[in-house]
């Protein structure tokens, strides 16, 4: 009985032993260029998911921010943080959940939207989403039935008090942001991000604070990039992996794919069809494209509503061809007839190493499209590239000499009035440089510019040399 006793001690121990030294592991964990890509990623890293992919995991934000006494940082899903990554998204998810479905013990506290500039002068996290969520869809797609706080209209944003757990719900369209707190809202998000400050992260700063006249709150760049460097990368067509009778297979699976008839143009791009109600175009570039001919733009007595639009969309790419990795939910519009939902085009943007891709073809830069008429699905296009790393490195250029270059473009070139220029966005993507396969992928800095004149919109600039590779027309 003793020795019993004395294994038994000692095995606990040992267990006690194991947990503090990977305790200190996790905290003594170096991530240096956590921020901006520097380590070489896995080569043959996969980026398809498997086709069971949940809507609720496409709500994410472009840009995690994490706030701390005034200083701040952009938090990246890359391979080696992806952990604490998707912890923060789950915590924060799981929040908002709890906090809308409590019927009591919340309380409910609503401030001017200027109220941010405290929120990120004190110690949060920022979860920036792509677009402003409609209230309803949102709480929809998280499955909470009977939302409470039936005041709130959109959320464009999410912060996380990481110390006092209290949460915060963005409505920048009215001007006002949302505070909801209670003993019963918890989360391990502060010891997400004493693991992430540990690591010494790269500083960051919103050119709002310095001028907010010529930059949105938005624009939110690294301090000190010099000498930071991130991966060239290439890329092939994801039909490359697939025989195009393979692609045709899994879009008409009751088909008998002998049945089909194919035609093949001088380009050789590739067209299928059943003859009857759905077609398929393979192009050479990888843009795969489905019909459905006998779904008409005009109004029909079936309803469908946004949530089902959702749901329709992301069982449809689940089971042909499925989501890339780190896929979201960029962007959705919605028409109406008499009142009623009958068209919605749902896009889908996705990244590499936290990184967004942008298509050589620019009307393709979410390389995902689905759209829904009457509830059935009329279109859906795809882009996706598989992607590899080369072995040559590029030097990022200081964001704020990229700013130079283009207002010396707008104000120079165009004889545009430098006090009529305002940047609404800038972020690192990858963009696809050539038309080779394998196709270049190469860091760039996209700048959203808008204005009172013709040429706003997106400039994409070569972050190495600064040449400006796109520009609105």
């Amino acid at each position: 009985m003793k020795l019993e006793r004395l294994k038994s001690a000692v095995l606990f121990c040992l267990v006690l032993i194991s947990i503090v030294l990977t305790t200190q592991i996790w905290l003594n964990m170096p991530i240096e260029g956590i921020f901006i890509m520097s380590k070489e990623p896995d080569e043959n890293i996969n980026l398809l998911l498997s086709s069971n992919n949940d809507k609720a995991s496409f709500i994410k934000p472009n840009k995690l921010i994490i706030n701390n006494n005034g200083s701040h940082t952009l938090l990246l899903n890359q391979t080696e943080v992806s952990m604490i990554y998707d912890r923060i998204l789950e915590d924060t998810r799981n929040m908002v959940i709890a906090a809308l479905e409590a019927f009591e013990g919340i309380d409910i506290e609503k401030h001017e939207y200027e109220y941010i500039e405290k929120l990120r002068a004190g110690q949060t996290i920022e979860l920036q989403l792509p677009f402003s969520y409609d209230y309803k869809l949102l709480t929809d797609i998280l499955s909470i039935e009977d939302p409470k706080w039936q005041g709130i209209e959109h959320i464009d944003a999410i912060l996380v008090g990481y110390f006092s757990n209290n949460l915060y719900l963005v409505d920048k369209g009215n001007n006002c942001i949302f505070e909801l707190k209670s003993k019963f809202l918890k989360s391990s998000i502060r010891s997400m991000v004493d693991i992430i400050y540990n690591s010494r992260p790269y500083s960051y700063i919103f050119l709002s604070e310095v001028d907010h006249e010529r930059y949105s709150d938005k624009v939110f760049i690294p301090v000190n990039i010099t000498d930071h460097s991130m991966w060239k990368l290439s890329s092939y067509p994801e039909s490359q992996g697939y025989t195009p009778e393979n692609i045709a297979a899994i879009f008409f699976k009751d088909k008998d794919p002998s049945t089909l008839r194919s035609i093949e143009d001088s380009e050789g791009n590739i067209v299928y069809t059943d003859g009857e109600k759905q077609g398929i175009r393979i192009s050479k570039s990888g843009l795969i494209e489905y019909v459905n001919y006998q779904t008409t733009l005009e109004n029909s007595n079936s309803k469908f509503t946004l949530l089902d639009a959702v749901n329709i969309a992301t069982n449809f790419v689940n089971n042909n061809l499925g989501f890339p990795k780190d896929s979201y939910i960029s962007s959705i519009e919605q028409e109406t007839l008499n009142n009623e939902l009958y068209r919605c085009l749902i896009r889908y943007n996705y990244r590499y190493e936290g990184i967004p891709i942008v298509n050589y073809d620019i009307n393709m830069d979410n390389p995902i499209e689905v759209e829904i008429v009457n509830g059935e699905v009329k279109r859906y296009r795809r882009i996706v590239k598989n992607i590899r790393i080369t072995e040559e490195e590029k030097i990022l250029k200081n964001p704020l000499e990229i700013i130079d270059i283009l207002f010396v473009r707008l104000n120079h070139y165009k004889n545009i009035d430098m006090d009529d220029i305002r940047i609404k966005d800038m972020y690192m993507s990858y963009f696809e440089y050539g038309r080779d396969i394998p196709t270049s992928m190469i860091p760039v800095w996209v700048v959203e510019i808008e204005g009172d004149f013709k040429d706003t919109g997106k400039y994409i600039l070569n972050a190495e040399s600064g040449v400006i590779l796109y520009e609105p027309y």
